[in-house]
């Protein structure tokens, strides 16, 4: 598997925040694994059956059209039918099931061998459980092989079966994952499940998952995953026809008043956002290949320019990951509001980085809040993505030229992009030496996003200079901008900082408290500004 596969996985976990994320000090997650090492034959015979069962589940729903699945027309994406679904899939007591099936079909009585259960119930009943299916199906720029190389890369529970010879047919995991809205208001969804990778025929995979609550019954859970995954098909050209099936069930609980038609329209967590996200990742190295094969045969100083812009892609894929740390949490880190007057709805935690690889080192703070804008969605996004328009928002630009220096469109999308935005001194003064920040934009079913880090001039030259940009030390910052009506949205802006003067992560002194409240507070006084004196004209 390539690098770029690879590290896609990771990207994939962005996912935009529908991430597949390896976490730290959960509890559930040791107990899982030792229950599934010391237990071995117990318990992975209970998650082969039920991994089975939901693939050949998977299989139908992916394949089958009405009544099963229907087009909503207000969400533009299919919806399940659940009645429907319950009529095909609910899994009976099996002699009254081959009873059924006796008088449907005139057939023989076969009692079956498989006990397992793969219809999951919510264990809560106090919270009330809400279905979110959909479907969506779209063509991505990659074989079906890497495809199911990089959705099986993730073991970070357990590896149940490897596959025939070693192969991903038939290969089956355990995972956990969080699932984001990007909002320190908003909680991640939580889930252990299985993941099973097969092969239908010569040119066709299945990569299933399903929640294994069924397995390791836990009443306090809030979110399953009933069969879910995609179905890949191979095309000609290394192309790969991709259905994808989420098929969930949850017990949202408290949602913020902001976010309930977020919710309410299904569009949070669907199919059609993971598809969006997988179209983006690939789309963006067939710009990279285009660039190469472009390349060829041309002057050395046009091959390290196209070097260096794959460098500079890697690297904005690093943002994305790094970005989507801000929001991923476990029970020792959660977000607590600013303890200062006027800071009630801003967000901060913190966390001490020893040896990760591309970070600094120290103690990283981060800080959020979301607010309503009386702007509509796409003009809040176009207005914080241009690169002309940074100074008018940015506290560091504030004063200084900005503009887009280099701007990589994406190949379905020229919305999305990775762009370069320098920022330039005014004439006179030499107190402020040139810089630049790394951007992507990019858009999904959910919100909009505009993702960036600061990376100074040298940093910058070395990496156009066809250099390895992994040893460029980064922390990400960023906006969300989702719908909440046709006359506004909901934005969300996610710093991380670095301050020298903190030792611990425990503890967030006064000055950096207030540094926090001033950044963000003075932000969003800017654009307010700016996008309200817009919208004037």
């Amino acid at each position: 598997m390539s690098p770029e596969d690879k590290s896609g996985l990771e990207h994939y976990g962005y996912l935009e925040s529908m991430q597949v994320l390896e976490r730290e000090n959960m509890p559930r997650a040791s107990d899982l694994l030792l229950s599934v090492s010391v237990c071995a034959e117990t318990y992975k015979t209970k998650i082969v059956d039920l991994a089975l069962a939901s693939s050949e589940e998977l299989r139908q729903m992916a394949q089958q059209q009405e009544p099963l699945w229907l087009f909503d027309t207000n969400k533009q994406t299919e919806v399940l039918n659940e009645v429907e679904y319950k009529r095909r899939f609910a899994h009976l007591d099996p002699t009254l099931e081959e009873i059924i099936k006796f008088i449907a079909n005139g057939g023989p009585i076969d009692m079956p061998s498989f006990n397992g259960n793969v219809d999951i119930e919510m264990g809560n009943s106090s919270i009330p459980s809400v279905i979110e299916a959909s479907r969506a199906i779209e063509i991505v720029l990659v074989d079906p092989i890497n495809l199911v190389h990089m959705l099986m890369d993730v073991v970070n529970l357990g590896l149940l079966l490897t596959g025939r010879d070693g192969y991903l047919n038939g290969a089956l995991q355990v995972m956990t994952a969080q699932f984001h809205l990007p909002s320190p208001l908003v909680r991640p969804r939580e889930v252990y499940f299985a993941r099973h990778s097969r092969q239908i025929d010569f040119n066709t995979w299945l990569v299933a998952d399903v929640s294994l609550e069924s397995v390791y019954p836990n009443p306090l859970v809030q979110y399953k995953r009933r069969p879910s995954g995609c179905l890949i098909h191979g095309l000609q050209s290394g192309l790969s026809l991709v259905t994808w099936v989420e098929n969930n069930v949850v017990c949202d609980g408290s949602i913020p008043e902001m976010f309930r038609q977020t919710f309410k329209s299904g569009v949070a967590f669907s199919a059609k956002r993971w598809m969006l996200t997988m179209e983006r990742h690939y789309d963006r190295y067939a710009v990279l290949q285009k660039q190469q094969n472009q390349l060829l045969g041309q002057p050395l100083l046009d091959n390290n320019l196209g070097k260096g812009q794959k460098n500079l892609m890697k690297l904005a894929e690093r943002t994305i990951k790094s970005y989507n740390t801000i929001f991923s949490s476990c029970s020792e880190n959660q977000w607590m509001p600013l303890r200062i007057h006027g800071g009630e709805d801003i967000f901060v935690k913190t966390n001490m980085n020893l040896d990760a690889p591309g970070t600094p080192r120290g103690v990283v703070v981060m800080i959020s809040t979301s607010m309503w804008l009386p702007i509509p969605q796409n003009d809040v996004f176009k207005f914080l993505r241009a690169g002309g328009n940074r100074w008018k928002w940015d506290l560091l630009s504030y004063g200084c030229m900005t503009r887009d220096a280099l701007h990589i469109p994406s190949a379905r999308d020229p919305a999305n992009s990775v762009s370069l935005v320098i920022v330039e001194p005014p004439n006179g003064r030499t107190n402020k030496s040139e810089m630049f920040y790394l951007q992507e934009s990019f858009a999904d079913s959910t919100g909009m996003y505009i993702i960036f880090a600061p990376v100074d001039a040298s940093a910058v030259q070395y990496i156009m200079e066809g250099k390895d940009s992994d040893s460029v030390d980064m922390l990400a910052s960023g906006f969300a901008v989702l719908p909440c009506t046709s006359e506004g949205s909901i934005l969300t802006m996610a710093f991380q900082l670095m301050d020298e003067e903190i030792s611990t992560p425990e503890y967030l002194p006064p000055q950096a408290v207030s540094t926090a409240n001033r950044l963000v507070s003075e932000t969003v006084s800017l654009i307010k500004a700016s996008l309200m004196f817009n919208s004037a004209f």
